[in-house]
């Protein structure tokens, strides 16, 4: 697999016809895998004078994310969720108790 530079000259990309999977590079970001593209898709934005274009209208839709950003999302998600349920929690032990622990007098639990 050999990357080909697009016409812009601000980007490469590289097909895997085996696999059918297109990898694109543009300046300034990682290369981006994407995958079960047709080959003529690869011809058309190797053809194509305004690569950037072709590649967001068409291509970029099939991206394959990456398999090393889930975990941390994983984490990241689950650490959300502990901070919501603790703040709920929080909220309604305090709903719950509003005269916050006060001791009352016999005659005040009498007089309501």
């Amino acid at each position: 697999m050999e990357w080909a530079a697009l016409k812009s000259r601000q980007g490469r990309a590289a097909y895997d016809a085996e696999t059918r999977d297109l990898y694109v590079k543009f300046a300034g970001s990682a290369p981006v895998r994407h995958a079960n593209i047709p080959p003529h898709v690869y011809q058309n934005l190797l053809e194509t004078n305004d690569p950037h274009f072709y590649y967001t209208y068409y291509i970029a839709p099939s991206r394959v994310s990456s398999a090393r950003r889930q975990p941390a999302s994983i984490v990241s998600h689950g650490l959300k969720l502990v901070l919501l349920l603790a703040a709920c929690s929080l909220l309604m032990a305090t709903d719950l108790d509003r005269d916050h622990g006060r001791i009352f007098e016999e005659s005040e639990l009498r007089s309501k």
